[in-house]
């Protein structure tokens, strides 16, 4: 092959990986910083005004040095009706490594769901509005954080929904969390970090695989110093989000699959509490048959329920209802959502 011919293929190749690299970047900014939508209270306001339908408000925790934002429809009232002024049941949404707290407003412009339930919708920590909040005072009770994604991070995502539904004012409501891909693990952490036994926790297309030691180590180059200032801050807060995670699919998924388990089984023997043989606590959706394997060689076949997901969580509210409400045969008759 003439000379020419191989240094002409070999611009070509450089041109078409230069090219990708471009569109790979261009692509990566464009997803998470330019069509990424974050909202902000007066946004919210001037929405809800349109619809002429009241405001869901932006509200935050602070856990060890992070500021924990999430927007509440703050409905818990008492039922109308109800002579035992039973408050509402909690619905609490957690949202993927691509998202925020605002890809759930459907829920709240859906008047069936808000008449239901007291809505809350989490900005988990690097997403939407949460931050890290630098502290104010030398010589803090706790050791404050200098980075965003710092030692107390893990602590913080997992004590997150624990923390917001104790600011909420949720006692024994009873409680339906529904989390989306990686917000998987921060549903089933809720589940270790408080008793949930009574409540719901619906994960679909949960990503619960132990990851590939090369996206491990592509993350790991992401966030580092020198290539994290290049990039959107929502792409590297799924980056670090991932990382997190990767610990609990790891060594510690059993602890939490067995925990949920133990958990379950206690109710259902328990007869303080007289829930019926074959409670179920943590629904899948969408899993493949060898994930399933995984969670049943962990906890048995009799412990988890496991279907299919044809829906769009963040778009279909009302299918996302309809879930929760044919999956309430597994809840007791005084706590089912009517």
């Amino acid at each position: 092959m003439p000379e020419v011919d191989i240094q002409l293929k070999r611009k070509r190749v450089l041109y078409f990986a230069i090219t990708s690299v471009v569109v790979c970047y261009v692509f990566i900014w464009c997803k998470f910083h330019f069509f990424t939508k974050v909202y902000t209270q007066e946004e919210l306001d001037q929405k809800f005004a349109a619809l002429k339908m009241d405001v869901p408000l932006y509200d935050s925790v602070n856990i060890r040095g992070y500021s924990i934002k999430y927007i509440s429809n703050k409905k818990n009232y008492s039922v109308k009706g109800d002579e035992f002024g039973k408050k509402k049941p909690y619905l609490v949404l957690l949202h993927n490594s691509d998202k925020n707290a605002g890809y759930f407003i459907d829920y709240f412009k859906n008047k069936t769901l808000n008449q239901k339930f007291h809505i809350i919708a989490i900005d988990r920590i690097g997403f939407g509005n949460s931050t890290f909040k630098k502290p104010t005072q030398k010589n803090s009770l706790f050791q404050q954080e200098e980075k965003e994604f710092g030692k107390m991070a893990e602590y913080a995502n997992g004590v997150a929904v624990k923390e917001i539904l104790d600011a909420e004012g949720q006692y024994m409501e009873e409680v339906r969390i529904v989390a989306d891909g990686n917000g998987s693990m921060a549903g089933l952490q809720a589940y270790l970090y408080k008793s949930l036994s009574f409540s719901k926790v619906f994960l679909f297309d949960p990503e619960i695989n132990d990851r590939f030691f090369l996206s491990k180590i592509w993350s790991k180059i992401i966030i580092s110093p020198v290539i994290s200032g290049f990039f959107p801050r929502a792409f590297i807060s799924k980056q670090h989000d991932l990382l997190l995670a990767d610990n609990h699919k790891g060594k510690e998924f059993a602890k939490l699959i067995k925990n949920v388990q133990s958990s379950e089984n206690r109710e259902a023997t328990d007869n303080s509490y007289m829930y019926p043989k074959g409670f179920k606590s943590v629904f899948f959706f969408g899993l493949s048959d060898k994930q399933q394997r995984r969670i049943t060689e962990i906890s048995g076949k009799s412990n988890f329920v496991f279907q299919e997901n044809d829906l769009n969580i963040y778009s279909s509210p009302e299918k996302v209802f309809s879930t929760i409400l044919a999956n309430d045969i597994y809840t007791l008759p005084f706590n089912r959502i009517r």
